[in-house]
């Protein structure tokens, strides 16, 4: 069987391929996405992003140069997504949950010439220090953003574009450094589309898609974005802030599909016997972004009767590779290699680890970015031919259902034996009055031994009181060996996050070696 890629004419506009899919009279008519209650359909779609096209031209704009988008889930960002591409340039979402001096280095770093934004976000950032951008357009205020493309009368004609050059960038969401542009070609998008969405969650035009993970992250570009237009299906484009408002949306939408995050699913979860959720209309329930513990994963089949189907991939592949399928998940694991990707585990020798061996967990497949914008070593350090080290450590079962171990940098010896958190946190998330809860290593500076130390907040409802401390501490005591155990534990309000949502190990390990203590609260 031919590659996906192969099959794609030299010529191509990857928003022509999707828009244009959909305008077909069984589809046209169809709602493309939900927003504040109003729907919008395909036809309402190809029009707002052709105008925004139009638009982005007599801005003087030309192929290959960089639209900043940072906005929240909404129409706007749609049509300025599509509307770049369709012209030829480069749309960079930003995520509205990075610091300003995160937004403040992508502005710079990515050489962008216009910046979409909020007049809220605008003020925060002025002044605005770089030198390539010009243009600084609103969502909000007299002269908003639609209003200006709904001004065009003239249809931009799509760019002939190549599907290798690039479409879009991202950036990651590292914990250490500053954040890395992934540049992603046409294709991306189809072959993630193509192996995943349609493969293996079976999206149809009649599915209604709610992701919890926003659009400038590459798991919610996917949900939300292009996934159910290969199939003319529907999104909602959520403002949700809290799992109240989760829970609200999905009972106002009914969607049928629900892309959710280990801490969503667990706070839905804490929180059902004050706002119990009607699951009626969801056929699936997907993960990703982090391990989704056995517990929560064991707990919502048990509430819900819903089975979570959890996958996992990278920015630099811009969706899942791997995953599990609907009957015949295992909780607790990453699931099995999604068609077209070939995934191995390998010692640092770089041979492949027999079944049970934890090792490096290395992907090629036909949706690896092209590179990091300007990051030429870390580019090679990590992608040889069309294969990537993605610095995960995994090992692969007898049924070769793969297992996350955690990242190579969050794995620490104790008593001369390697741990891997997870095992630890999956361990105390069945404690009843756990909600959440992450494992570091601390070292003493003294004799530099290395202890398990556990931040962890409670269910609604308790206290951090020693009492629960002491029952926690028997309970680890009781279902791991003992250098497992935790040493040390931390009540914690929340735990620090990175702006994609995942548990912010390094800044918990950076408050013990500053400080010695816990002092996150």
């Amino acid at each position: 069987m031919s590659e996906i890629t192969e099959q794609l004419p030299e010529i191509f506009n990857v928003a022509a391929y999707f828009l244009e899919r959909n305008l077909a009279e069984e589809y046209s008519k169809r709602t493309a996405f939900y927003y504040q209650g109003k729907a919008y359909t395909y036809t309402e779609l190809n029009s707002y992003v052709r105008r925004a096209a139009q638009f982005f031209s007599n801005l003087n704009l030309e192929q290959e140069n960089r639209v900043a988008i940072l906005l929240p889930d909404m129409p706007e960002f749609i049509f300025a997504f599509w509307g770049a591409i369709w012209l030829g340039v480069v749309p960079v979402p930003i995520n509205t949950s990075c610091t300003v001096d995160d937004i403040r280095y992508i502005l710079k770093d990515s050489r962008a010439k216009v910046l979409l934004t909020t007049k809220e976000w605008q003020e925060k950032l002025t002044p605005i220090q770089s030198q390539f951008l010009h243009d600084v357009l609103l969502v909000n205020g007299e002269r908003s953003f639609i209003s200006l493309i709904t001004e065009q009368d003239k249809l931009q004609s799509c760019a002939e574009t190549s599907k290798d050059e690039a479409a879009f960038w991202l950036y990651t969401s590292g914990s250490t450094g500053k954040p890395k542009g992934v540049v992603h070609a046409h294709q991306s998008m189809v072959v993630c589309a193509e192996q995943y969405g349609k493969t293996i969650l079976g999206l149809h035009k009649d599915d209604i898609a709610y992701s919890v993970a926003k659009m400038p992250f590459a798991y919610g570009l996917g949900n939300t974005l292009y996934m159910p237009m290969a199939v003319g299906a529907a999104a909602v484009l959520s403002d949700a802030n809290s799992i109240f408002d989760i829970i609200s949306d999905l009972q106002s939408y009914r969607p049928t599909v629900l892309f959710g995050i280990p801490s969503v699913y667990a706070g839905i979860l804490n929180v059902h016997e004050i706002s119990p959720l009607d699951v009626s209309s969801l056929r699936l329930c997907v993960s990703a972004a982090e391990q989704l513990p056995k517990s929560i994963w064991q707990k919502w089949s048990a509430t819900y009767n819903r089975e979570i189907c959890e996958g996992i991939g990278t920015t630099e592949f811009l969706h899942i590779f791997l995953s599990n399928r609907i009957g015949e998940c295992k909780p607790g694991c990453s699931g099995r290699s999604v068609a077209g990707y070939d995934v191995q585990i390998v010692d640092e020798n770089g041979s492949l680890c027999p079944p049970g061996k934890i090792g490096n967990l290395q992907v090629s497949g036909e949706s690896l970015m092209l590179g990091y914008w300007n990051r030429l070593q870390q580019t090679r350090q990590a992608i040889y031919g069309s294969t990537m080290r993605t610095g995960d450590k995994y090992l692969r079962d007898a049924d070769g259902y793969f297992w996350f171990m955690g990242r190579k940098d969050e794995l620490f010896k104790v008593n001369g034996q390697w741990i891997s958190p997870l095992e630890i946190e999956d361990v105390l998330h069945q404690h009843p009055q756990i909600f959440e809860v992450a494992v570091v290593p601390e070292s003493d500076n003294g004799e530099q031994l290395t202890q398990v130390v556990a931040y962890i907040t409670l269910k609604l409802g308790q206290t951090p009181e020693s009492e629960i401390e002491q029952s926690i501490r028997k309970f680890a005591k009781q279902n791991l060996p003992h250098f497992k155990a935790p040493k040390t534990i931390h009540f914690v309000e929340e735990l620090p996050r990175t702006s994609t949502g995942k548990i912010h190990r390094q800044l918990l390990k950076k408050s013990l070696s500053l400080s010695g203590q816990a002092s996150i609260n």
